[in-house]
């Protein structure tokens, strides 16, 4: 089944399940990257607010071989068990004064979202921009969020410096940066992974053996940290809160090296001196090619900040990140 008629057939099945009391409707939502995921809203005739189901990774399940009348009641029991996700309820976005304390930023790579940041009031920080977005409901998995377009500032009668300037201060309180040495960022996957059969004790020990062999190998390789927020979402704008990585480059007492690892988060190493930036960008450029979700790479550079100039700067040339590929 092709993929507009695997869209069509999802819409037309949840509208004979519904009935007519429910408007069933396919958008195409714009997400980082030049990614365009596909949704279906789904909402009562007498209500301004619509969850919004993503079908793309359903399509891929369909051609991995789940018949469509599986998925079909997959979709509509995950739109039972969560009726209240809104996707854009134009009340909540009606007054500035209202949200103006829930308004932040993240970092998404300027290239890449050419075309998406027209749209958007953005502050530019070396090859990445700062976009903003109302922090709507914090849930177990994340947070309900809106993104800001241009003709928000223009209904609240504000200029883009003065929503920069509210996004700047509330992002550092509303999520707070989170340095964890990358062991304990490993133990907790283990933990997510393995659930009831998690154990601590056989987890630290093999991560004790792979620290001593990586000290017999390579003994000048360095710790890595991962600077993220404590939901991991978005923490990548954490690299640019002010005196975070100062306050971390003093605590080590030597500059440090950033390397973004996606939107969510960046890794950190102090910078020994003896580092080949261009061998490291083109680490990261392979790793965001085979192993980071295309809506989730933020740059294929290596940053570096400087404890004498106080300040993060480029240190790398590698290749710009491209816009990703759609379905």
């Amino acid at each position: 089944m092709e993929y507009e008629l695997f869209l069509q057939t999802v819409r037309k099945n949840l509208e004979d399940r519904l009935g007519d009391d429910y408007l069933i409707t396919l958008r195409a939502i714009p997400k980082n990257n030049g990614i365009i995921w596909d949704g279906i809203s789904i909402c009562r005739k007498n209500e301004e607010v619509s969850p919004t189901i993503y079908l793309n990774e359903f399509y891929y399940e369909m051609k991995n071989g789940m018949p469509v009348s599986e998925i079909c009641d997959s979709i509509y029991r995950l739109y039972l068990s969560n009726p209240g996700l809104p996707y854009l309820d134009s009340r909540v976005l009606a007054s500035y004064q209202e949200i103006r304390d829930h308004i932040v930023y993240k970092l998404v790579n300027t290239q890449a979202n050419a075309a998406f940041l027209k749209h958007l009031p953005h502050m530019e920080f070396q090859d990445m921009s700062l976009i903003c977005y109302l922090l709507m409901e914090q849930r177990e998995r994340g947070y309900v969020t809106a993104l800001i377009h241009k003709d928000h500032l223009r209904s609240w009668g504000i200029t883009q410096k003065e929503l920069m300037r509210c996004a700047l201060a509330n992002t550092p309180r509303l999520l707070p940066p989170v340095i964890r040495p990358m062991s304990d960022v490993l133990k907790q996957l283990a933990q997510e992974a393995m659930g009831d059969e998690y154990e601590e004790k056989a987890v630290d020990s093999l991560l004790e053996a792979a620290e001593e062999q990586r000290l017999t190998r390579n003994p000048v390789f360095p710790t890595l940290y991962v600077l993220s927020n404590p939901a991991g979402v978005n923490g990548a704008a954490c690299m640019i809160y002010p005196q975070e990585i100062k306050k971390f480059a003093d605590r080590l007492e030597q500059d440090i090296v950033i390397l973004p690892s996606s939107i969510h988060e960046v890794l950190l190493v102090a910078d020994s001196g003896n580092y080949d930036f261009e061998d490291m960008s083109r680490l990261v450029k392979e790793i965001n090619d085979t192993e980071v979700p295309p809506e989730d790479r933020l740059s294929n550079q290596i940053y570096r900040y400087s404890r004498t100039d106080d300040r993060i700067t480029v240190v790398s040339h590698g290749a710009a990140l491209a816009e990703a590929e759609n379905l």
